[in-house]
């Protein structure tokens, strides 16, 4: 069954848009466009260098999304589509295209359909390279839509495409986002999925192509052609991410539109940019893709921050710089300094350290460590024994501390709104209560760097025949305020493991697969060991900071995640003994206290989390 919108019906909406939201200053409608071998059109915006010369030909940076796309313009409301032209403007072609079904293309819209990756690969070689002003050089850049798409376009193979800069990443629908550890996420997913993708393919495609145009015969055409494709859009209802959303276990659905299935097909060189906190397409995707793409140069860059702090638009000095100088180096534009000891053409990872904003308000980073693996290659695995006590101990578990500690897992508390910002904590969620367990180190003696994915291992029992577990990485400062460093869940059901498809480190697990097809009631009472994937994190532990665990139920709203509850409330008790030892494995780096700048105050990290009162 499919869906034909009425044009009438979208040109209402849309007028009623500018009621209430005013025009636009400009009033372009840019678009070209470019004929698929199935005849469904696609818009694009191809912006010439300022200073252009008919005599020169230009490599181009390619950014293909559902947002503005075609219409992307100086006055577009997507910030990140006028910085691609702006900073790249001197000395390549800029072209932005939207995806079928958005904006001004036709065609039926399917999200993250992998037709979307071989409309890239046409518009790349079958149209860009054609061009008088093309020198045949093509790169992506792509920041989270942009970048989820510029990363299957890539894995389409275009003989053209020269290199990848693309960050804001999801590898897997199924686990990165929607179901993580089998937990229903319907915050963000939903909201994106059912409110913000439209509105911003609306407000930023759709109108500015459809209602605002030049009066020359040219731009009058591109608005005429604009209409006429949105006769042409169409959906398939089963296929809908809303309504493929409501399944709670994995299936084919989500693996055709997971990037990580495409991920070994990439033959150019491949940057990406991860932030450890990115509130929206979340913390697992962009390591996990980094570590599938084989037998190319790559690099990383992973740095504390939000979804923004990837944004070519609001990226600090550090990581712009990186990404312009890998698209530069792959186009031979000679423009700026190499970047990176490990330099662009083998595989390389910097971490940035305690990242923040200095005087002038751009954002900097304390320090850095350079590796060429992930999980990096200098990885001390060290397992953090959980102690009846409270006690969280590297190597053996303290003297004194087996036995059981017991929660009750069901009353869903809030964890903290991104919105209401990074420093904001009500009792409720932040005091210490029977519906939580604690576990905390002794305080460090020297600084400690935690780089990487991480496990936690639990021993537990439980009442019910399923129970959902949430566990939260803190760094406890000696004045008591705790900034929230990074979680994983599980749901206890979906707790098997495939070995096979498992990442390891040597015998270190730290990446569980798991098939999440054929969820397993537990037995009441029986204690079972579960596996938790804790989410990578890349902090500094400062001299007298303890590094603490907190084990409960997910919470009711996480940043904008909102985790619903699926199983009825429960008593769950942790094990802590020889035989049944419940554990965090953290993954330490070696790093020189003189690499560092001074200790930050709370709050001050780029988007992470810290509560100055905790119990306040």
């Amino acid at each position: 069954m499919e869906l034909v919108p009425a044009l009438g019906a979208v040109i209402g909406l849309l007028a009623a848009l500018l009621v209430v939201h005013g025009a636009p200053q400009a009033a372009a409608a840019p678009n070209t466009y470019v004929t698929m071998p199935d005849g469904v059109e696609i818009a694009l915006n191809v912006r010439l260098p300022d200073d252009y010369q008919e005599d020169r030909t230009y490599p181009t940076v390619f950014e293909m999304s559902g947002y503005d796309g075609g219409s992307a313009s100086e006055d577009s409301p997507i910030e990140g589509s006028r910085q691609l032209t702006e900073r790249f403007n001197e000395d390549y072609v800029t072209i932005h295209a939207s995806i079928r079904g958005t904006g001004c293309s036709g065609g039926e819209f399917d999200l993250f359909s992998y037709q979307t990756a071989e409309d890239g690969r046409y518009i790349i070689d079958e149209w860009i390279a054609q061009q008088p002003w093309s020198n045949g050089d093509v790169a992506i850049m792509g920041h989270s839509y942009g970048g989820i798409t510029g990363f299957m376009v890539a894995s389409a193979q275009p003989e053209h495409l020269r290199a990848i800069t693309v960050s804001g990443l999801i590898d897997d629908l199924y686990r990165g986002i929607v179901y993580p550890g089998g937990v229903v996420n319907y915050g963000f997913p939903l909201l994106w999925a059912g409110g913000l993708r439209p509105a911003m393919d609306l407000g930023g495609g759709v109108l500015p192509g459809l209602l605002f145009a030049e009066s020359d015969e040219e731009f009058a055409e591109r608005q005429q052609r604009c209409a006429t494709n949105q006769l042409t859009k169409r959906r398939t209802v089963l296929d809908d991410p809303l309504l493929q959303g409501l399944n709670q276990t994995d299936s084919e659905w989500y693996r055709t539109r997971s990037s990580v299935t495409y991920a070994d097909r990439i033959e150019v060189p491949v940057h990406i940019t991860h932030a450890y906190q990115d509130e929206q397409t979340g913390p697992r995707g962009a390591p996990h893709l980094w570590e599938k793409v084989d037998g190319v140069p790559k690099r990383m860059l992973l740095t504390n921050g939000d979804h923004a702090t990837q944004n070519p638009a609001a990226a600090g000095p550090e990581v712009w710089r990186d990404r312009v100088a890998w698209i530069d180096h792959f186009t031979g534009v000679e423009r700026t300094p190499e970047f990176g000891p490990a330099g662009v053409g083998r595989t390389s990872v910097t971490t940035l350290l305690e990242t923040h904003r200095d005087g002038d308000g751009e954002l900097t980073s304390n320090g850095r460590i350079d590796s060429t693996e992930f999980p990096l290659e200098n990885t001390d695995w060290t397992d953090f024994h959980l102690g009846a006590d409270g006690s969280l101990t590297p190597g053996q578990a303290a003297p004194g501390s087996e036995g059981t500690s017991t929660y009750l897992s069901g009353t869903r508390r809030q964890a903290w709104s991104y919105h209401l910002g990074p420093a904001v904590g009500a009792p409720l969620s932040t005091a210490d209560a029977p519906d939580e367990l604690t576990y905390r180190t002794e305080p460090v003696d020297e600084p400690t760097a935690l780089v990487g994915p991480m496990t936690a291992t639990l021993h537990l029992s439980s009442t019910g025949v399923d129970t959902e577990l949430f566990v939260q990485l803190i760094d406890e400062a000696p004045d008591g305020s705790r900034s929230y460093l990074q979680r994983g869940l599980l749901k206890a059901s979906h707790r098997s493991i495939d070995d096979t498809r498992s990442d390891y480190d040597g015998d270190v697990l730290y990446r569980p697969w798991r098939p999440h097809t054929n969820p397993q009631p537990i037995t009441p009472g029986e204690v079972e060991e579960y596996v938790i994937e804790v989410f990578p994190v890349g902090h500094v532990l400062r001299p007298g900071h303890r590094l603490m665990v907190k084990v409960s139920a997910p919470p009711a709203l996480d940043s904008v995640y909102a985790y619903v509850p699926t199983t009825a409330p429960s008593i769950n008790t942790v094990h802590h003994s020889s035989e049944h030892p419940s554990r965090l494995t953290v993954p330490l780096q070696p790093i020189d206290s003189g690499d560092l700048g001074p200790a930050l105050p709370c709050g001050a990290q780029e988007a992470v989390r810290c509560v100055a009162e905790p119990n306040g």
